[in-house]
């Protein structure tokens, strides 16, 4: 695309750049691509020098120029860099995310998508929704915690919603492979940071809202509101599934979008269901659009309920048959790591990525239903350098429904696991629970596993997929999985 192009583009879209040196010869520059990171540029890029939390992506335009950057797009002019630059003022990450659109050829107007936000539950629903879709022969990709999946695999993703640049040119890959349907998964930072702005998303599903990243928002409410600026750009032509509660619904009032609230409880809400659980899993009924649809799944727990409910509506928003929509659901596997069963010497252990007072108290619940009589023994822990606020709440919730329990390490960053236990075992009462304390995550395991009898069912939560621990800005190999089957050979 011609600088002159990409210009005429992006003021349509309300933006405002200016070119520097303001030369005509140079709009007859041609753009291959946006790139965010200058380790990946190749030549005809625009280096998008992007300000991040720890680095700025001005002190990397030299290594983007040394690898043939063709333009950068910059806040201000850098007069120490004689190349062509796009300049755009404190809209930079903003512009940055519609270049990387426009470049890549707006690939998400040629195929479905929608995107699942909300603190818990966005991996299960997209895992349920690309599942699904596939069974009914539609081509279909997702973007998440659990990576960008499609059909040549997996690649990992540092982040829940990559960067812009990733995402529209993970678009264009997928246009081009002929997919029908991409499921992204938007973190609220990915919103606030433009990571998915510029994507044509036709749905948008929000899964729940309970304390999470306050380190970075603040407050529950400004939590709440930066979820709602996905559903605040959407076009008239989307629509969006919204759980009933007045505060939500009125964060988007004013939305363009249609707004459906949904709930499992409120018969108040546009689209409710009825969850109803057992040992064999869960049946969800519901009607839509006067027919009535029935789920039968073997996933355990009703907030797994409530997952394939929002992931029916997402489908049914796509003119699917009920019936197909219902009986692809009804035959979903859990996602990985997600109360993801791994087999011990006695009992049942599962691996789950609970990592909040909400989800950790959902996955015990959806246990404890399960397995009524059960001993329900927990491993866990809180993770370094993020939101403190919410550790003793996860006691708390372990506390009220656990019977015993191990606090051991997470990912504890670069903080000091003995203080992050400190904090999370104040939400603790020792008196209603058998309480350990162990600060070596694989030791910890250990133990629990050893201690299992026939009736205890063990959950190793705060990890699920995680192949890793992050410890002092290191990733060591870590699987909650594997160290479970290690001390389950340790006693054979």
């Amino acid at each position: 695309m011609l600088v002159a192009d990409l210009i005429n583009a992006l003021q349509k879209r309300g933006l405002s750049p200016q070119l520097w040196p303001a030369q005509a010869q140079l709009l007859d520059v041609d753009l291959v691509r946006a790139c965010f990171d200058s380790r990946r540029v190749q030549p005809g890029d625009i280096f998008c020098a992007i300000p991040g939390h720890s680095q700025q992506g001005a002190d990397f335009i030299q290594s983007a120029l040394d690898a043939q950057a063709s333009m950068l797009l910059v806040d201000q002019v850098r007069e120490q860099f004689s190349c062509p630059q796009l300049v755009v003022g404190e809209e930079l990450a903003l512009t940055a995310a519609h270049c990387a659109d426009l470049l890549a050829g707006r690939p998400s107007s040629k195929m479905w998508c929608t995107a699942i936000t909300g603190t818990n539950g966005k991996t299960t629903v997209a895992h349920l929704v690309r599942g699904a879709l596939g069974q009914l022969d539609i081509k279909a990709a997702s973007c998440g915690t659990l990576g960008m999946i499609d059909h040549e695999g997996i690649t990992p993703n540092l982040n829940t919603t990559p960067a812009a640049d990733i995402v529209h040119g993970w678009l264009a890959e997928l246009a081009e492979g002929q997919y029908g349907a991409v499921i992204v998964e938007a973190s609220s930072h990915g919103i606030v940071q433009h990571r998915v702005t510029a994507v044509d998303f036709d749905c948008v599903a929000f899964t729940n809202l309970s304390h999470e990243h306050l380190d970075y928002h603040h407050t529950l409410e400004k939590y709440a509101a930066a979820k709602m600026q996905l559903i605040n750009s959407l076009p008239s032509t989307a629509i969006a599934f919204v759980p009933h509660s007045k505060m939500l619904i009125d964060l988007c009032s004013s939305a363009a979008a249609e707004i459906m609230s949904w709930s499992s409880c409120d018969a108040q809400a546009d689209v409710v269901c009825g969850i109803t659980e057992s040992a064999n899993g869960v049946q969800v009924t519901f009607d839509w659009e006067e027919q009535q649809g029935v789920i039968h799944s073997a996933l355990c727990g009703y907030h797994n309920g409530e997952n394939l409910f929002l992931a029916a509506l997402m489908m049914l928003s796509k003119g699917l048959p009920i019936r197909d929509v219902c009986s692809a659901l009804s035959s979903q596997p859990a996602a990985d790591g997600r109360l993801e069963q791994v087999t011990v010497h006695q009992g049942l252990a599962f691996v789950d990525y609970a990592h909040t007072p909400d989800a950790l108290e959902k996955v015990l619940m959806a246990v404890r239903a399960s397995h009524p009589k059960c001993v329900l023994k927990v491993v866990f822990g809180a993770g370094g350098d993020r939101d403190n606020a919410k550790r003793k709440a996860m006691g708390s919730a372990v506390s009220d429904h656990a019977d015993w329990c191990v606090l051991t390490s997470d990912n504890p960053r670069t903080e000091s696991p003995e203080s992050i236990i400190e904090q999370v075992a104040a939400g603790i009462d020792e008196g209603a629970l058998n309480f350990h304390s162990i600060v070596e995550r694989d030791d910890a395991i250990r133990f629990a596993v050893e201690s299992l009898g026939p009736s205890d069912v063990l959950v190793v939560a705060g990890k699920g997929h995680e192949t890793y621990q992050e410890i002092n800005g290191v990733r060591h190999s870590f699987d909650d999985r594997l160290q479970i089957r290690e001390a389950v050979q340790c006693l054979a």
